[in-house]
């Protein structure tokens, strides 16, 4: 998982420059599951379709832009999968996402959450998507080596994707 890590890292140019084409991508649609799944996680909604494979997951989504569902992975039970068939902008974005641990992954999705509360109340408390990216987005990604110069490089950077984060949250995690 290091070597993952450290080539995307070292790919992250590549990376960033996908990122901002998500502000375009088609609006998220979810496919409610027909049927009450047994054992959906408490934070999961009707989006949760329980263990089916991918095949399934590919028809339920059936060409519809921005179309997604949750299901439960049945090469590893207990983990859970976001399919899309939104372009591969939302999917490069996620595809990072499930690089982290699951522990980490669960945190920053409850942050997420969180931070996308704050900007509801933007007119009250003058806190956007991009003013939380600014605030936070040096604390939550850090640059592989510890200089001021690759932390100033980075800073715009940082703050972009977790705007982008706060923005899309609800498809994303």
């Amino acid at each position: 998982t290091s070597q993952k890590v450290g080539s995307l890292l070292d790919s992250r140019d590549s990376l960033w420059r996908k990122v901002p084409l998500q502000q375009e991508a088609p609006r998220p649609k979810r496919i409610i599951c027909p049927r009450e799944v047994e054992n959906r996680p408490k934070y999961y909604g009707r989006e949760f379709h329980g263990i089916i494979s991918r095949e399934q997951a590919d028809e339920l989504l059936g060409g519809v832009e921005g179309a997604y569902i949750l299901r439960e992975s049945q090469r590893q039970p207990g983990c859970y999968t976001l399919l899309s068939n939104a372009d591969e902008r939302l999917e490069a974005v996620h595809e990072v996402l499930m690089l982290l641990p699951a522990a980490h992954y669960e945190t920053l999705r409850y942050l997420m959450i969180h931070l996308k509360k704050i900007t509801m109340n933007e007119k009250d408390n003058f806190m956007n998507a991009e003013n939380l990216g600014i605030v936070f987005g040096p604390t939550l990604m850090r640059p592989p080596e510890d200089s001021t110069l690759a932390t100033l490089n980075d800073m715009r950077y940082q703050k972009l994707i977790v705007q982008i984060l706060i923005e899309n949250e609800d498809v994303l995690f």
